[in-house]
């Protein structure tokens, strides 16, 4: 301990005396470490511990593929959910849960909040232990007459002030009153966006009711269960359902996924790819205090060599030479930890976080010891090999060509080009990466999502049943709000729609073709359902491509109509005129729906996502609905519509909240976060790659052309130009850059293919960001080149062969 203590004491001293090198060497890895401490606490919060709850390895999401239907990982009914309670032998607990938004009144203003509806254990699943109260038990779900909830941390501080006599309170959600029988602990956010916990009241026919698909299930597997036992019981449990309820058919099939990738979505696989990269970044930033120890080490030589001289071994001088690394480690540990931080806060305040669960994502013990692993690897990686190559130094060699220069040797020059080699490497394959995203998001912002989305503004408004309780009333409101809104200074259009696009709300359902029966081999008819007001299309600015679209004519008892879209008249009319033909629902008694128009496909989900079927039809014939989102064109501030359409609301009925207020252009924004988030984080390490590399290429090139300064007097005194000493360091220099491109690119060949499921429109091998970044890191690595090289021609060859 006392030789080890005496070793950082030596180091401390020596960083002190060359602060030059400590503040770069420090910077570098600060960088390195900061990026990844950021991006393993994001991975960290999204998929190694999203919950504070055990045993999340056993917690699995079940849902059901229908072939016939052509349905892919679609929800599960009500009974099909207390099945699979049923099934004690695999699960240990199973719930399922569906969430909405209803209005909570009697606190102040009314506002919207996210309710889940849950059914069986979810307090078992989930482990979930309130803070204050207790869970609701699972068969208050049954007989749907408890009115008990579970109110969420944040929403009992807001609305109580934290009042810990809150349990047994009542409050109203959509005009119906339930009793708070607990408060969930802080660290309780799932589902996402939730703040009250209700039972799931079913009704008896809704216990029976198997076509009414609405519940996501989660499964807690019994200690043992592993991946190939829990497909085998799904299998079995959805042979039972065939032969039960489907005549022996291959109706459904159940899948299994496990909860935290499930959970994650299409953030697993963008933090995965950022993981990769900064596990790059932090061996680049290493792979440079590595040739920066080295090119130190020729400068100390001489001290090496009295050291050894005076009886140091190689063991001795190596170790204090490692506590320098460990100490440039810590203290690049130390400010990578703020930078890290600085960035979570970025990330915090962006602004689609909230949709992709960052907010709130902070340094935890889980993170500080990966920072402490970071930075001890770190240590050993940029240290070790300078710190065995310096040890071996021979004192009497040393101390002889002392007068004339100490010499690096051929050696100690392959391990600096060799290293920045490594460096051009790395900065490639990031720079690629970058690249790759860029381009993908260009594609993406470049595709035509099948509507205008410029000026338009939308928001949710929903009414509580209770009140609304007649199709009258709630047609009567709704025509009310339509009419007003039409009425605004600066208003085009006004609009209703049930479920906007981009607002992650989905209505599939099978329908009929009157007049032709399926035949084998035809497609499975399914499609999108989406309720509007006659001047939706319009305000949209979606395109008809034939017949008519909805007027004001549509009334309850007129004849049904709808509009379907081009992907619904080419997958089940190709190559002839829909209009006029009608379709009715599978599932309905509903009289069937005649096409009177065809219109423009739009996306839903995504920007450029997999051509979906859609039918609308006339709002005034689905007077079942109490939610409905209200879309306006107008080019007035989004502040001015917004508070325009309170006043409305006021008026109309102060209970109703205005929510979800956005742009069309912010809710297309948000949809691309995931890539965004991959994209700007890419384009970062790539840029600190570049810069590291530039930096490492140039003080390598400087070191080496000042090594040679004898050689280069020589050759200017015997005539040789400067433009001639240029090339020869630039033709050396840029072989070394040429190698580090070769392997980068070889590299980027395969490490790219991960980043598939983020592309969009682009090949993990598009030839033209292969060349575009070779080329700027090879014009960055010419810059840093022949700065050294022009530096190498103002030679006086005189003072050269002097020195010598």
């Amino acid at each position: 301990m006392e030789r080890l203590l005496q070793d950082l004491r030596h180091a401390a001293r020596a960083l002190r005396n060359a602060p030059g090198f400590t503040i770069l060497a420090v910077v570098a890895l600060a960088i390195g470490i900061g990026a990844n401490t950021a991006i393993f606490s994001l991975v960290n919060a999204v998929l190694l511990r999203p919950l504070p709850v055990e045993g999340l390895d056993r917690l699995h999401v079940v849902r059901q593929d229908v072939p016939p239907l052509d349905i892919s990982a679609a929800p599960l009914s009500p009974p099909e959910v207390l099945d699979l309670a049923e099934r004690q032998d695999a699960f240990e607990a199973v719930t399922g849960f569906r969430v909405g938004d209803r209005t909570l009144t009697g606190y102040g203003e009314p506002q919207r909040v996210g309710v889940a509806m849950t059914l069986g254990d979810f307090a078992g699943v989930f482990q979930a232990r309130p803070q204050l109260g207790r869970f609701y038990r699972p068969e208050q779900s049954l007989d749907g007459t408890h009115r008990v909830a579970v109110v969420s941390h944040g929403l009992w501080q807001q609305i109580s002030g934290g009042d810990p006599n809150f349990v047994g309170r009542t409050i109203e959600l959509n005009g119906e009153s339930y009793e708070v029988v607990g408060v969930m602990p802080p660290g309780m956010r799932f589902p996402r966006g939730v703040q009250i916990w209700v039972p799931l009241a079913l009704t008896p026919e809704e216990r029976q009711n198997r076509g009414r698909w609405i519940m996501t299930a989660v499964v807690r597997a019994r200690p043992g269960v592993g991946e190939a036992q829990l497909t085998a019981h799904l299998a079995a449990e959805a042979r039972r359902w065939n032969d039960e309820y489907h005549g022996g058919n291959a109706i459904k099939v159940l899948k299994s996924t496990p909860f935290v990738e499930d959970l994650a979505g299409p953030l697993r696989t963008v933090l995965l790819v950022l993981l990769g990269a900064v596990g790059f970044v932090l061996l680049l930033a290493a792979a440079n205090v590595a040739s920066l120890q080295l090119v130190r080490a020729v400068a100390r030589s001489k001290e090496l060599a009295v050291r050894a001289a005076l009886g140091a071994g190689h063991g001795r001088i190596a170790r204090q030479l490692l506590a320098e690394s460990v100490l440039l480690a810590l203290l690049g540990g130390a400010v990578g930890l703020w930078l890290g931080s600085l960035a979570l806060d970025v990330v915090a305040r962006w602004q689609p976080a909230q949709q992709m669960n960052l907010t709130g994502v902070r340094l935890d013990g889980a993170v500080l010891a990966f920072t402490a692993l970071a930075a001890l690897l770190a240590a050993v990686a940029s240290g070790l090999v300078p710190a065995l190559r310096a040890a071996r130094v021979d004192p009497q060699t040393v101390l002889r060509e002392a007068g004339r220069g100490a010499s690096a040797g051929r050696s100690r020059h392959r391990l600096l080009r060799a290293s920045s080699v490594l460096q051009v490497a790395l900065a490639l394959v990031l720079l690629l990466g970058s690249g790759l995203m860029v381009r993908t998001l260009s594609q993406l912002l470049a595709t035509d999502p099948g509507f205008d989305p410029r000026n338009v503004h939308t928001a949710q408004v929903s009414i509580p049943s209770l009140v609304y309780d007649s199709p009258e009333r709630r047609l009567a409101f709704f025509d009310a709000l339509l009419e007003r809104a039409r009425a605004l200074p600066g208003v085009e259009h006004a609009a209703l729609i049930q479920a906007l696009p981009f607002s992650g709300t989905n209505d599939s359902s099978p329908f009929e073709i009157i007049g032709r029966p399926m035949q084998d081999g035809d497609p499975a008819r399914h499609a999108e359902a989406r309720v509007v007001s006659a001047d939706y299309f319009r305000t949209m600015g979606i395109p008809v491509l034939a017949g008519s679209v909805f007027d004001d004519s549509e009334r309850p008892g007129t004849a049904r109509v709808t509009v379907i879209d081009r992907t619904f008249a080419e997958q089940y009319f190709p190559g002839e005129d829909p209009v006029g033909k009608q379709i009715g629902s599978a599932w309905t008694d509903m009289e069937p729906a005649t096409i009177i128009g065809v219109v423009e496909r739009v996306d839903h989900d995504e920007i450029a996502d997999a051509p979906r079927a859609v039918a609308y039809y006339p709002f005034r014939h689905a007077p079942f609905y109490t939610t409905y989102a209200i879309a306006l064109r107008s080019a007035q501030p989004v502040g001015s519509v917004t508070n325009a359409l309170r006043a409305i609301l006021a008026e109309l009925d102060p209970n109703v909240p205005l929510y979800d207020v956005q742009t069309m252009e912010g809710r297309i924004e948000r949809s691309l976060g995931p890539r965004r988030l991959a994209m700007l984080a890419l384009a970062g390490f790539a840029a600190l790659a570049v810069i590291l590399a530039a930096l490492g290429i140039y003080g390598v090139m400087r070191y080496t052309t000042g090594q040679r300064t004898h050689e280069i007097g020589i050759r200017i005194a015997i005539g040789a130009q400067r433009g001639d000493v240029v090339r020869l360091v630039l033709r050396q220099g840029m072989a070394m850059v040429a190698a580090g491109l070769g392997i980068g690119l070889g590299a980027a060949l395969v490490l790219t293919r991960a980043m598939r499921g983020v592309l969009f429109g682009t090949s993990p091998h598009d030839p033209l960001t292969f060349i575009a970044a070779t080329a700027l890191l090879a014009g960055v690595a010419l810059i840093a080149i022949w700065l050294p090289a022009r530096r190498a021609t103002r030679v006086d060859p005189v003072t050269a062969l002097r020195v010598e």
